[in-house]
């Protein structure tokens, strides 16, 4: 019989001792026929992941979806993978609806609030189970709004369900707009969010290592559907990061990673290492719900995503995940951060996780 993982004075914690993790986004899973759910698990088992984050959206009867997870946690049992559940997603992709302020503002209320309630509960006795997140990536106009819906939601699953760990799916960093754009670099909702006693743990996501602002650019007009206008500003992207690939291979050689002072990249981990520092006064865990490292020619992505977590866990992030697993076909990640079986990452993650 496996423990449930636990938030042990801010520190994730497995039968009474510490749990470090690194795992994947296999964001598919739920939506897949049994038949390829079971060999991605497989997959993510030989690759030497300890937890696996995936949709479980509203876009099926809430048996249907209930039957689905039951097949997951079945099938993850034998491996000893722990699972994070994200709820809802802003982008709309895989769930019968979109997220806007109309919905926070009480439209969850008609379908959400009885399904996130209905999954959950059903699923309270359930170990493989470690974290579920309200939404994936959520932002905001008024923030007042999204905290009353970030409380009510948060206190009715755990009403419902008291052994698991709670989070939302923030972005955290330079990531959340919470109120105005300029909102991102404002602290102060974020925190006042995930003071909330019904919160367990803390959501970032972290593509710094690639980021600048027309890459950016480039993958929010993708979410858009506006592709032409994508496609301009990644090769005006690359033009101009190109030149600071050499001094990013000079630094690799001698073992450390370079942030560039007053770029995106480096702007993102001050406020990053803000986040999990707040994590640590308020004693609730934090992990890394999504991190990437894009496959650029002759690069050593799996070297730089080594050293990038080495760094994270000596700084007190307590959980990685990567993203993209691009396990039988599926997963697909369409911005170059996805990576398979057979690419370097299997040795890298499992030294992580024998620790």
């Amino acid at each position: 019989m496996q423990d449930y993982v636990k938030n042990t004075n801010g520190i994730f914690t497995l039968g009474g001792k510490p749990f470090r993790f690194v795992g994947a986004n296999v964001y598919e899973l739920a939506n897949l026929e049994s038949g390829i759910t079971k060999s991605i698990i497989e997959d993510s088992a030989e690759a030497g992941f300890t937890a696996l984050r995936f949709w479980l959206f509203e876009n099926k009867p809430i048996q249907a979806q209930i039957d689905k997870l039951n097949e997951i946690c079945g099938a993850v049992n034998s491996f000893g993978i722990k699972l994070i559940i994200s709820l809802a997603d802003k982008w709309g992709y895989l769930q019968n609806y979109k997220i806007d302020e109309a919905w926070y503002n009480g439209g969850y209320r008609n379908e959400y609030l009885r399904y996130v309630k209905a999954v959950t509960g059903e699923f309270k006795e359930r170990p493989e189970i470690m974290i579920w997140e309200l939404i994936n990536e959520p932002e905001t106009d008024h923030f007042n709004v999204f905290y009353d819906f970030a409380k009510v939601v948060s206190g009715e699953i755990k009403s419902v369900n008291g052994n698991h760990l709670l989070s939302i799916g923030t972005v955290g960093g330079v990531g959340d707009k919470f109120g105005s754009y300029f909102s991102v670099f404002n602290k102060k909702n974020f925190r006042k969010l995930y003071s909330l006693d019904t919160l367990d743990a803390v959501s970032l996501h972290d593509y710094s290592y690639d980021s600048g602002i027309f890459e950016r650019l480039d993958i929010l007009y993708r979410f858009k559907g506006e592709l032409k206008k994508a496609e301009r500003y990644s090769k005006l992207g690359n033009s101009i990061e190109k030149p600071f690939a050499g001094i990013d291979g000079y630094f690799l050689k001698k073992g450390k990673l370079f942030r560039f002072p007053l770029t995106l990249r480096w702007i993102w981990n001050i406020y990053n290492s803000r986040d999990v520092s707040f994590a640590e006064r308020i004693g609730k865990p934090v992990y890394i719900g999504e991190t990437g490292f894009k496959n650029i020619p002759g690069r050593d992505r799996v070297k730089i995503m080594d050293l990038d977590i080495t760094e994270k866990f000596n700084a007190g992030v307590g959980g990685i995940m990567l993203w993209s697993f691009e396990a039988q076909g599926w997963n697909k990640d369409g911005h170059d951060y996805g990576f398979g079986l057979g690419e370097g990452f299997e040795e890298a993650v499992r030294k992580w996780n024998m620790f």
